[in-house]
């Protein structure tokens, strides 16, 4: 097992035993009996108390076992994004599946009204690389915000569970909290923070704004679908916005504000996201050279690609591929 201090003083744990933990939370592994000894998940993983009240989960592990834990769940909401697989958990006995079977990543939103029991159940082999923003009871209260009432309202009632398709800033700021800042440790918790309240301060606008939404009907629909699939047709070449808009056929001032509404960025940074993420996929697989997959997305220079994608994970195509 090896664990680090970082210079607020929370504990990061690469190689975990959570057999070992014994928390005020009431944490304990119900199946199966394990030693010790025995590294229940192995990979990254991160619980941060932040300054500001949240609390932040960012994991990228591999459950060893079919492992079965339980833990007190406390008043609050819960926001998470999941990059990578999914988790089979239940509250207060009520069984919730968050990420889906789909590969696609995948954005939730749990809220618990009162105390209760949390478990979740494992599958032996399967990686989980996500990231959990907790706001405790009465945080949104405590500010002197117009929109509170109306944000406290739309959390529902206990065990109220609501999903969608992360934006593509939604899932830069998810990718960026899931990894640790290279070389500087001591700027690690500040720099998750920033990311966490920009998160959720995201989340909760779209909520807002979902709340008296832009109508995107059948045809917005359609047009959005065919901008996609023309993204997705030339990862390999430098698009402009006119060629997508031409092909949802659509203005490229109306293409940008149906983006906006749908996916919460640009057409341009939309398609950025989708080419990096796919990257980092086919890194992740290891079949394909960095020089490779850097061309592949649309990258005449390694060096470029090596840049953006940093910028976009925190880590460079090297580090994912020896990952990988």
């Amino acid at each position: 097992m090896e664990t680090g201090m970082t210079a607020a003083g929370v504990r990061s744990i690469r190689f975990l035993d959570i057999s070992a933990q014994n928390r005020k939370d009431g944490f304990r592994v119900v199946a199966p009996v394990i030693q010790p000894d025995d590294v229940a998940l192995r990979g990254y993983y991160a619980s941060l108390e932040l300054r500001s009240g949240l609390r932040l989960h960012a994991t990228d592990t591999v459950d060893m076992f079919d492992l079965v834990t339980q833990a007190q769940s406390e008043p609050g909401l819960t926001l998470g994004v999941f990059l990578t697989g999914m988790a089979r958990v239940s509250l207060g006995g009520h069984p919730i599946t968050l990420g889906g079977d789909r590969a696609a990543p995948h954005a939730f939103a749990l809220y618990s009204g009162e105390q209760d029991l949390f478990e979740r159940r494992g599958l032996r082999g399967q990686r989980v690389r996500k990231v959990n923003v907790n706001i405790p009871q009465g945080w949104l209260e405590a500010e002197d915000w117009p929109a509170v009432r109306s944000l406290s309202a739309l959390c529902g009632d206990h065990r109220t569970l609501r999903t969608w398709t992360p934006t593509a800033r939604q899932l830069e700021m998810a990718a960026r909290m899931v990894e640790p800042v290279a070389g500087m440790p001591y700027l690690d918790s500040l720099y998750r923070e920033s990311l966490a309240l920009e998160f959720v301060g995201d989340v909760l606008r779209l909520w807002l704004e979902a709340d008296d939404p832009v109508t995107v009907g059948p045809r917005d629909r359609n047009r959005l679908r065919r901008a996609c699939e023309f993204i997705d047709a030339h990862q390999d070449a430098r698009l402009h916005v006119d060629q997508v808009a031409k092909a949802a056929g659509m203005s490229v001032s109306a293409l940008q504000r149906l983006f906006h509404a749908a996916h919460g960025t640009s057409v341009l940074d939309f398609a950025r996201t989708r080419r990096l993420e796919q990257a980092r996929q086919a890194l992740e697989r290891g079949d394909l050279s960095v020089t490779d997959v850097a061309l592949n997305a649309g990258y005449g220079s390694p060096a470029n690609f090596a840049t953006a994608f940093k910028r976009q994970f925190g880590l460079s195509p090297k580090d994912v591929r020896r990952r990988g």
